[in-house]
């Protein structure tokens, strides 16, 4: 068994399995978080960040975001830094993380949670009295896989959540809001697109596989300038190299899954295999006990004995004497 898994193991060095390998095209991949923020978290592409919110989160009417610390300090020694992607403050007040998520991660959905926490603890200050009035805290993420919901989610691609109460949904706060753009369940065609939302949705999650250049429309300042700044011959050298070096270890990752589930599918094999040939050596034996009784009791037939005698001799039912 042991040589049989190191085989299924090593099939990526056969060629049987090719391994997961990074593919440059023209275009960055912007839904690598350090792309992300290199894109959005800057003074200078501020305008398509403020653009990429307008047409996730209509509903709050943003007209301008302020870019706020994007590393925060854990409150005690010991305790875990954050580093968001983004932070957005909005003129009204309200606290925006942004977050890009390329690879799924069981913490995922907690780490959110987590980093809600220093938006709302920051607007608390030593001397508020009996003033706990906060303003709305919103976690958007934007994510390349699906989450799992019930069977009975009516959701598009875009789940959103919030605190309430658990058995007729009215809610507690305002002051917390999480929404998820699930890339993963937007699987629109270029054809297919129907708005400028869809349009960048799409850019976000596919701009990276591209293999030809988009040709400027001009119908849309703000996406003309997205394709522009996403040109992978238009980086710099250090942010290529940085870019690349990203990259790698992206796959990297991908790979060491890659692996593991090779070596889980092989172990399994292997286990199946020994499982049944210990099944197949118990079913024999069995099979080759029972085949004895009848032989025995077929010669104690022809001794003249009678059916219970021979019941009690070879443990058969009197069903099975009979039909001998």
């Amino acid at each position: 068994m042991r040589d049989y898994v190191t085989q299924v193991q090593r099939c990526s060095e056969c060629g049987a399995a090719p391994r997961p390998a990074p593919e440059i095209g023209p275009y960055v991949e912007l839904m690598l978080d350090k792309n992300f923020k290199f894109f959005f978290a800057s003074e200078e592409r501020k305008d398509l960040l403020l653009f990429l919110l307008q047409l996730v989160l209509p509903e709050l009417g943003i007209e301008s975001v302020t870019l706020g610390p994007q590393e925060h300090i854990g409150r005690e020694p010991g305790l875990k830094n954050s580093i968001f992607d983004v932070y957005a403050t909005t003129k009204d007040g309200r606290r925006i993380i942004i977050e890009a998520q390329y690879s799924d991660r069981p913490d995922y959905l907690d780490r959110m949670l987590y980093y809600s926490t220093w938006p709302i603890s920051e607007q608390i200050n030593m001397g508020s009295k009996n003033n706990y009035a906060l303003s709305e805290v919103y976690i958007l993420s934007f994510i390349n896989f699906a989450l799992e919901h019930d069977s009975d989610w009516d959701g598009d691609f875009v789940s959103s959540y919030s605190v309430r109460e658990d058995s007729n949904g009215e809610i507690m706060t305002r002051a917390l809001h999480f929404r998820f753009v699930e890339l993963g369940r937007f699987n629109k065609t270029e054809e297919e697109l129907k708005n400028v939302r869809e349009e960048w949705l799409y850019y976000l999650k596919n701009l990276g596989r591209m293999k030809e250049e988009i040709q400027p429309t001009g119908k849309e300042k703000a996406t003309d300038k997205l394709l522009e700044a996403a040109r992978y011959a238009g980086m710099a050298p250090k942010e290529r190299n940085e870019y690349l070096q990203n990259m790698r270890n992206e796959f990297d990752i991908k790979t060491e899954k890659w692996y593991a589930l090779q070596e889980g599918l092989a172990k399994g094999i292997a286990q199946g295999i020994e499982k049944g040939i210990a099944e197949g050596e118990a079913r024999g034996r069995a099979e080759g006990k029972a085949e004895g009784k009848i032989e025995v009791a077929k010669n104690l037939i022809k001794l003249g004995m009678t059916s219970e005698q021979i019941c009690r001799a070879t443990g058969l039912t009197p069903e099975q004497v009979q039909a001998l």
